[in-house]
């Protein structure tokens, strides 16, 4: 299976790639999205973990607290 990696956006329920894909009509493919981040805000998120992690807290659940942390991100 041939792999392509293309830029777009989302606008609405589409997704708007910057350059054609230049497959036939009807070819079956596999769509992954991956929000893109700006330098500046990745910077910050490594910050932000590499402080959360100089705390030493214990945590039970990794995953719980990934959640926590990806929701209230969301709400502000």
């Amino acid at each position: 299976m041939q792999t392509l990696v293309l830029k777009g956006q989302i606008k609405g329920q589409t997704i708007v790639l910057e350059q054609p894909l230049n497959l036939p009509d009807g070819t079956p493919v596999r769509v992954e999205v991956y929000p893109l981040v700006s330098p500046e805000a990745q910077t910050q998120r490594e910050q932000a973990l590499q402080r959360i992690l100089s705390m030493g807290l214990p945590v039970d659940e990794w995953e719980q607290m990934e959640d926590e942390i990806i929701h209230g991100a969301i709400r502000s």
